[in-house]
């Protein structure tokens, strides 16, 4: 569903004033302004009083507040028959376990709101929902095709890899090339990369890194990342069935950017320091689920795997040597993760840990087997 001129329907906490509005000047009041009694479009703090007044609205109605993502709203009977709502601005997805409880949810939405019942879900967002007998695909194939027509790689020919293994993007000591046709391009596949195309990440974000200053090198980088695309386009993720298992991958390279003394961690988890950052990641997932009656209780561990048995042992470890603060400081976290049950580890060989391909570029049967672990298939 859609709320209809969305932005109107806030209301305003503190005094505004604006200008009549051109060929409205009310005769003889030329001099006088208008006092805003609802919010409207343009005001810095529309989305925020937007928001705030759905807030108010569905939480009367019995909705509960998932306190990890402040956009998500459940309400479930005894019976555990129930709704969520997922908000984005204005728009929303409304899913649940019965049909009649979802239909007197938009009912009560449209009674408080102008809305508009955009039927079985779609597209969202610029995401494509397909759903096929044992599951759903979510793509980007038609966001795809619009970026690769948009910078004039239609036609190009395809590879197999979105990153060349051999090839190390360094920092440019020449002249740069078009700054904003390149910040254009890194910003169109980061949308691909953050919503459906995980296989893209390391590319795009390492060549992110370049943006102030591109060279010709950074753009064949690039232009490799729309010719992967351009072979790969129609693929998507894809959920089968219901799993009650959070499942998570970690990795990192240290330094492995000589030029500026860099590294690379990168996380993954499957629905249904690296160990630092994909330990604070497992612990929000879990709240978040947690929060979803559906999801099945109690919630085991979540098992993060990892190509490092150093790392684990240091995880495992009791004792900390005090040699920096900050890595006791998330040692002690990691500790505190173990020992509330929220996570555990486990070692996994570098050639199936699915969280590899997002700290470098690898080779074309590398890159075609983690896509099949992760999920992504040709629909």
């Amino acid at each position: 569903m859609d709320v209809k001129t969305s932005f109107l329907n806030g209301d305003l906490e503190e005094e505004v004033y604006v200008k009549q509005p051109e060929r409205f000047v009310m005769p003889g009041n030329e001099h006088k302004v208008c006092k805003l009694v609802k919010s409207l479009y343009g005001l810095k703090q529309a989305p925020k009083q937007l928001h705030q007044k759905f807030d108010e609205v569905v939480l009367s109605s019995g909705f509960l507040l998932n306190q990890s993502d402040k956009c998500v709203y459940s309400k479930f009977d005894s019976s555990d028959k129930g709704v969520i709502i997922f908000l984005y601005v204005d728009d929303m997805l409304i899913f649940g376990t019965d049909q009649n409880q979802v239909d007197n949810t938009k009912k009560f939405l449209s009674s408080r709101f102008s809305m508009k019942d955009m039927g079985e879900a779609d597209v969202i967002l610029g995401i494509k929902i397909k759903r096929e007998n044992k599951g759903i695909v979510i793509t980007q194939s038609h966001y795809i095709e619009k970026i690769l027509k948009k910078f004039n790689r239609e036609d190009c020919s395809s590879v197999s890899t979105p990153m060349d293994p051999v090839e190390k993007l360094k920092p440019n000591t020449s002249k740069h090339v078009d700054q904003l046709e390149y910040s254009r391009a890194i910003s169109f596949l980061m949308y691909a990369m953050t919503s459906t195309r995980l296989d893209i990440t390391y590319a795009v974000s390492r060549s992110s890194r370049f943006t102030s200053n591109p060279s010709r090198q950074h753009c064949q980088a690039i232009i490799r990342v729309f010719k992967y695309l351009k072979g790969t386009m129609n693929y998507g993720l894809s959920y089968v069935g219901y799993l009650s298992v959070l499942e998570a991958y970690s990795d990192a390279s240290w330094i492995n950017h000589v030029e500026d003394s860099s590294s690379t961690s990168g996380w993954m988890f499957l629905l249904g320091g690296a160990f630092a950052a994909a330990g604070k990641k497992a612990e929000w997932l879990r709240n978040l689920v947690h929060e979803i009656l559906i999801w099945p209780k109690p919630i085991a561990p979540i098992s993060i795997r990892c190509d490092s048995v150093a790392t684990l042992a240091k995880a495992y470890s009791q004792i900390y040597n005090g040699k920096s603060r900050h890595l006791g400081v998330r040692h002690s976290m990691i500790r505190e993760l173990i020992r509330n049950g929220v996570i555990s580890f486990e070692f996994v060989r570098s050639q199936h840990n699915l969280a590899d391909h997002l700290t470098k570029g690898l080779a074309r049967d590398l890159v075609i087997k983690s896509v099949i672990w992760m999920g992504l298939k040709s629909s």
